[in-house]
């Protein structure tokens, strides 16, 4: 008598792809910044505030900071970065693309802030 089985080789191997495939999906989307407000701050003033959540393109803004310092930052549906600036030390733009809640980049000698505020939980956590 032949012994059957459930699944072949191949089966299995496309059964894992499969599996792989839709892991890195979740993984994609989870990371998304969904409801992301963008928040650019000058000399502790708000000068914008921008929900990534609703953009299809990027867009870009651009302000002039303390001591005549030009910044600009870059908004996408991915998350928000300063993109260039004319300070001295460019941490600001090393800092690179911010994409969750909590995420921050500062011009310190332009006194300007980009900050990304959200839907998550600004709880990082409760002891008892």
């Amino acid at each position: 008598m032949e012994e059957k089985r459930f699944l072949s080789p191949w089966g299995l191997a496309f059964c894992g792809l499969l599996i792989l495939a839709a892991g890195a999906l979740y993984l994609i989307l989870s990371l998304s910044p969904k409801g992301t407000k963008a928040i650019v701050e000058l000399d502790g003033e708000t000068v914008l505030e921008k929900d990534l959540s609703r953009l299809t393109e990027s867009e870009t803004f651009s302000l002039e900071g303390a001591g005549g310092i030009q910044v600009s930052i870059e908004f996408s549906p991915q998350g928000a970065a300063v993109v260039s600036s004319t300070c001295p030390d460019q941490v600001c733009v090393q800092t690179g693309k911010l994409t969750r809640a909590g995420e921050s980049a500062v011009c310190l000698p332009a006194k300007v802030s980009l900050r990304l505020e959200g839907s998550e939980n600004p709880v990082d956590g409760i002891v008892y």
